[in-house]
């Protein structure tokens, strides 16, 4: 009985979707919004496994004269596929050649963070978001969750549990390292891609600028308070089965004495690591360096996005010599196949597609026209539109959401009132999902550690997106006035 009502649950609310009275929503993006629905239920409810109900809009579309066959398969060529599995592959090759224990002992050593695992995690989610105010939150995290699986499954072993499988620490972890840089994305223009998208839609639409320094004037402010709000949310509802890590600073030197030399393996994953990590972060560094209408800048922002670093990471994982003579390489294909997370990298995948389709049949414009027909005043506008744009950024990518809501609220806010440049500042600052594996890149890799239960995700998720779009919108409303 149980089994047939998760079945059930995907149908039933494909029905119920469709068949609410939404007048001026075009007919396919109803049907495609309800075929949304069936997905998630199933990906909720898993009577099948996740990369099985990622296939369904393959079949549904076609036979429900959404879309064509070829059409429908080429939705399923997104970027995020290849992000997820370059950055999971470099985690394994990590564990899998010592150099994460390495780097876990190493972290251990600091004496600030030796003995409780509380301590260690704020201070992983504080380096996480000290990063992510400069570098992109989704090239942070891809760089971040293998350096924290390691300290987990190294921390598990002292203790005497089983290092692999799930575990409240590792789900502790692996989401404060996503909260830790969404947070630090909010201190600096540069810190979430969406940022500068912001900047632009302000100065397009009102034709007033938005600094560097008067960014940080309030986004060091939300960085410092969402971070300490989303530790003590996550500390909740994820309380670590280890709460005081065994040993202390001398035996992490024992420890890291008996390691010896690098490895050749250790010494090629290294390499890679450092190589992806200066892919990730030379555009920004460019920029900085030389300004943002530098051609050279401009051309390294083209080359090297954010979503071709991981390939170049895949390339490397077979490419870069582990032994010559025999061959070996840091990965050979036989573990890429054992150990990419497959049913993560089709999740995240059809629900990127799924969602990019609803924009392109009018959903955009419909949720603008029922926007656009509510009243607000100076201070009811904020808050509005921080929840808003907080609940839409886990259906749609951080950028899609800042160009939709952006174009809409900054001018509206303009009419009624509100400090414009303070609103392009609130949308991009709450311009992230939390709540879903597929809310964006950042989000998936997170979710692809494996040690993270949908449901844990999404509880945490849906207090943390009640509580920070409010204190966001509190501090605004406070600095608005000197922006």
């Amino acid at each position: 009985m149980k089994l047939f009502a998760k079945f059930a649950s995907g149908p039933f609310a494909f029905l119920l979707l469709y068949m609410l009275p939404l007048e001026g929503l075009e007919p396919k993006a109803q049907l495609v919004m309800a075929i949304f629905g069936w997905v998630i239920l199933w990906w909720m409810t898993q009577p099948v496994p996740w990369a099985i109900t990622s296939f369904l809009p393959l079949l549904l579309f076609p036979f429900l004269g959404v879309m064509n066959s070829g059409s429908t398969a080429r939705l399923y060529g997104q970027n995020i596929f290849f992000f997820v599995w370059g950055t999971s592959l470099m985690g394994y090759a990590m564990q899998r050649h010592g150099l994460a224990k390495r780097f876990a002992l190493w972290f251990l050593s600091f004496r600030w963070l030796n003995g409780h695992t509380h301590r260690l995690v704020f201070g992983f989610m504080m380096a996480s978001g000290l990063i992510s105010a400069f570098i992109s939150d989704n090239a942070v995290v891809a760089i971040m969750i293998p350096m924290g699986m390691a300290l987990v499954a190294y921390i598990r072993t002292l203790a005497g549990v089983s290092a692999s499988g799930k575990s409240q620490f590792g789900a502790l972890m692996a989401l404060g390292t996503l909260y830790g840089t969404q947070a630090g994305g909010k201190a600096t223009i540069a810190g979430l891609p969406h940022n500068a998208l912001a900047v632009a839609l302000l100065e397009e639409t009102t034709g007033r600028t938005l600094g560097w320094f008067n960014w940080m004037l309030a986004g060091v402010p939300i960085f410092l308070v969402t971070l300490t709000v989303y530790f003590f949310i996550l500390r909740f509802f994820l309380p670590p089965e280890i709460t005081v890590i065994p040993g202390g600073e001398e035996l992490f030197r024992r420890e890291r004495e008996k390691l010896g030399p690098m490895t050749p393996g250790e010494r090629g994953t290294l390499f890679i690591f450092l190589t992806m990590v200066l892919l990730f972060t030379l555009p920004t560094l460019v920029g900085l360096t030389l300004g943002s209408a530098h051609p050279l800048t401009q051309w390294t922002n083209s080359v090297l996005s954010i979503w071709a670093v991981p390939v170049v990471v895949l390339l490397l994982l077979f490419s870069v010599p582990v032994n010559w003579r025999k061959n070996e390489f840091v990965l050979n294909w036989r573990e890429a196949v054992q150990h990419s997370p497959w049913d993560i990298l089709f999740l995240v995948t059809a629900a990127v597609a799924i969602a990019g389709t609803l924009v392109d049949l009018g959903l955009v414009k419909f949720i603008g026209g029922w926007i656009s027909g509510l009243g607000m005043g100076p201070y009811g506008m904020p808050f509005f539109s921080a929840y808003l744009v907080a609940f839409g950024t886990n259906f749609f990518s951080g950028a899609a959401a800042t160009s939709f809501f952006g174009s809409i609220l900054i001018p509206a806010a303009q009419q009624v009132g509100f400090n414009p440049a303070s609103m392009a500042m609130l949308i991009a600052n709450v311009a992230v999902g939390l709540m879903l594996p597929w809310a964006g890149a950042a989000a998936g890799t997170a979710f692809a550690s494996g040690q993270i239960e949908m449901k844990n995700m999404i509880r945490v998720g849906v207090v943390a997106t009640l509580i920070f779009p409010f204190l966001v919108a509190a501090i605004h409303i406070l600095f608005a006035p000197i922006l």
